[in-house]
């Protein structure tokens, strides 16, 4: 599925009234990434807070990505078996450093935002180790930390969001799942241990993909906000939480619109080395 540009302008915050919210916000989820054959976003209304089911999916949206002299339109999934849903096959999977401009109009209403596309290092390596904790028996059951190695950007602002899979299969799909990292107090060689497992959620051989992204300063903003408030069932945009919510979308649109550079490492996991 799927910044900003000028980070100081776009981004705004919006108090919504809790008693009644179902069908009063679009909802939009838009993460365009580097290397994907296909591109998402997805479009919904927003649903009661007391509602944890998602929001009815839009159709019948005009969706559009800007970026130069490419203007790139996306097309209805399905509506009935994924209504809400927009994709594009026609996007570089390498993209490139430069603004992108999303536009979508719903029931003659235009929502835009702007994303800019910033570099993300390398990982050089991943790493497991017995969390300390687990070693020394202060866990029930044993718990592994997964480190990534990689050289921070330098000269410059960077955030970074992480996911992780095993055997291709996503681990980090909500909000409160994945790992923000600034580097604002990173060392230029960073070694973090970023995500833990569960020694019975994980088996001898599994292969780990460890994920990272670059985002921008509002992005992650944004993710941390869910963070710390409700995450209902998976589905963030159930109604809204009780505080300011960031967003860089226009005329009071809910969600976010990134554009982002991405890396990957896979490492096998052997316990009899961890030992």
């Amino acid at each position: 599925m799927v910044g900003l540009l000028v980070w100081t302008s776009c981004e705004k915050d919006v108090i919504l009234d809790l008693s009644d919210v179902e069908g009063q916000y679009v909802i939009v989820e838009a993460n365009i990434t580097d290397g994907e054959e296909i591109q998402w976003v997805k479009l919904s209304y927003s649903s009661s807070y007391y509602d944890v089911s998602r929001g009815r999916g839009i159709t019948d949206a005009t969706v559009q990505i800007e970026s130069g002299d490419d203007i790139f339109v996306f097309k209805q999934w399905n509506s009935d078996t994924l209504p809400g849903y927009y994709y594009n096959t026609e996007i570089p999977q390498q993209l490139q450093e430069k603004v992108y401009e999303l536009s979508i109009e719903v029931e003659g209403e235009k929502y835009t935002a702007s994303s800019e596309l910033m570099p993300v290092p390398s990982i050089d390596s991943l790493s497991i180790k017995i969390n300390p904790f687990s070693e020394l028996g202060f866990t029930q059951d044993t718990i592994y930390d997964i480190f990534v190695h990689f050289r921070d950007l330098p000269a410059q602002e960077n955030y970074y969001l992480f996911n992780y899979a095993i055997n291709d299969t996503l681990r980090t799909p909500r909000p409160s799942d994945k790992a923000l990292v600034s580097d604002e107090n990173l060392e230029e060689t960073v070694s973090l241990a970023i995500f833990n497992i569960n020694r019975e959620d994980i088996e001898d051989g599994d292969e780990i993909t460890l994920e990272i992204r670059s985002i921008s300063r509002e992005n992650f903003d944004f993710y941390n906000i869910f963070f710390t408030q409700t995450d209902l069932s998976g589905n963030p945009f159930a109604g809204a939480p009780p505080a300011n919510i960031p967003t860089n979308l226009s005329a009071g649109a809910r969600g976010f619109f990134q554009v982002s550079a991405t890396g990957k490492k896979s490492i096998i996991f052997h316990d009899e080395n961890l030992k």
